[in-house]
């Protein structure tokens, strides 16, 4: 029996690189969320606890309120920074279904030339044992006569 030969084997192997490194890339933007999101809830645990704080001087109130304004801000910083993270992530995971899909296709490709190939190979096997039993046939026919 033949060997088989997938003539597009090396753009199989391209296109499950691909795939690998998409998984890679949605695996760093993912844990960038998570440290984004940690990040995120330290902020604003910071400035619920300054809420419970306060001064007894009108300085010291306006210095925390100024401190309050600044946590604020981090917050919100930190909500911009997790909401881009998120982006990413799904940016991330669009790719990746891309790029699995494209190696599917080639894959299947293959499938099928490898199941016509199949079919290929077993009708030159039966063509081959069909002319092996004629011949046996002829020359036990002429054996008899």
């Amino acid at each position: 029996m033949a060997r088989f030969v997938f003539r597009l084997e090396p753009v199989l192997r391209c296109r499950a690189a691909k795939e690998e490194e998409s998984i890679q890339s949605l695996a760093r933007a993912q844990r960038i969320k998570e440290a984004q999101e940690e990040t995120l809830k330290a902020a604003a645990e910071e400035y619920l606890g300054s809420l419970e704080e306060g001064g007894e001087t009108l300085s010291e109130l306006q210095q925390w309120a100024l401190y309050r304004d600044l946590l604020r801000e981090r917050v919100k910083l930190r909500a911009q920074h997790l909401s881009e993270a998120a982006e990413k992530v799904d940016r991330c995971r669009a790719a990746l279904i891309a790029a699995r899909r494209d190696r599917l296709t080639v894959e299947k490709v293959k499938e099928r030339r490898y199941a016509t190939f199949l079919a290929e190979e077993g009708s030159k096997e039966r063509r081959h044992y069909d002319e092996l039993s004629q011949l046996a046939f002829q020359s036990s026919d002429r054996l008899r006569y």
